[in-house]
């Protein structure tokens, strides 16, 4: 395999930094990953390695407020324009483009795993067309109602405590309930303990984010609720969803089951999930990962 690290100049001139593993021999397919919030692309590196070694190059990049794409912890979880996410979508896209490039005429798959699942399911109302399938991790579903919500109290803070202002508040209603019934922290997240202790000791995972991360955040999510947004969806595109049932981002697979029947009301007609049982949040993280990992190759390869 041969891993690199690399940066692209944004559309508004940020500088996005991604990492690239390449097979050795024959690339067969390329899968885009994209991560989840309060994390980076240095945790994916494993899956992308046993990945490579079966012909599928991959790309993953930091979004905007994580990883190496800040310039500094200040900028850890601020999201400073209020289209953010959307300017992510573009970086995402842009990064499709050069994956794309660099590797031609092969089939191209997208995984987004907990936030970066619903940027997956944002990116696919835009480039369904460009992509062969897309792997939905970690995900859920969340009222319309709730989110605008949680939208309002994120925009009061912004505008009277600055985009940098820590959001206490959201933080608690969002996750503060996960990890009920665990006796340590973010046992939510997996039963491996070494990689929850491995979180918690990287300075770039986890933490309190700002305020402006979440208006960002709950308005991408309004847009995927709404079924005008997924009519845009190319019908013919495939879709994995995965999700362990103990995950509560998935209210423990029913949140999972009940965006799995959103698409299907859009005729999407190929859809595939699978519940892992006991699984936590980071299936690929966790102590089935292998069976996760084999899982989604035989996925890819039925489908390319």
């Amino acid at each position: 395999m041969r891993n690199s690290e690399h940066t692209f100049k944004s559309a508004d001139g940020a500088d996005i930094f991604y990492r690239r593993f390449l097979p050795d021999g024959e690339t067969k397919a390329v899968l885009q990953i994209f991560h989840g919030m309060a994390e980076h692309s240095a945790r994916y590196a494993d899956f992308a390695n046993y990945l490579t070694g079966n012909g599928i190059a991959v790309y993953v990049s930091d979004h905007r407020g994580h990883g190496k794409t800040i310039t500094g912890m200040k900028d850890y979880g601020v999201w400073q324009h209020r289209d953010e996410w959307w300017r992510i979508v573009a970086d995402l896209k842009q990064l499709k483009d050069i994956a794309t490039a660099e590797n031609p005429n092969v089939p191209y798959f997208v995984l987004g795993h907990s936030m970066g699942s619903f940027l997956a399911r944002t990116f696919i109302t835009r480039y369904s067309t460009e992509i062969s399938g897309v792997i939905i991790s970690g995900t859920g579903t969340n009222p319309t109602a709730v989110l605008r919500f949680g939208k309002f109290i994120a925009d009061f803070a912004c505008t009277f405590e600055g985009c940098r202002s820590k959001a206490k508040l959201l933080d608690k209603l969002s996750f503060g309930g996960y990890n009920k019934g665990y006796s340590a922290p973010y046992q939510w997240l997996s039963r491996d303990d070494s990689q929850v202790k491995k979180y918690i000791a990287d300075e770039l995972c986890g933490g309190l984010f700002s305020n402006s991360f979440y208006r960002g955040f709950f308005k991408g999510l309004i847009y995927i609720n709404k079924r005008s947004s997924g009519e845009l969806i190319n019908k013919n595109l495939k879709m994995l969803f995965v999700s362990g049932d103990k995950d509560p981002v998935g209210n423990c697979g029913k949140g999972v089951e009940e965006a799995v029947d959103f698409y299907r009301d859009l005729h999407i007609a190929n859809i595939q999930l699978k519940l892992y049982p006991n699984a936590r949040h980071e299936i690929l993280n966790e102590i089935n990962k292998e069976e996760v990992y084999n899982d989604l190759l035989k996925w890819i390869n039925s489908v390319r």
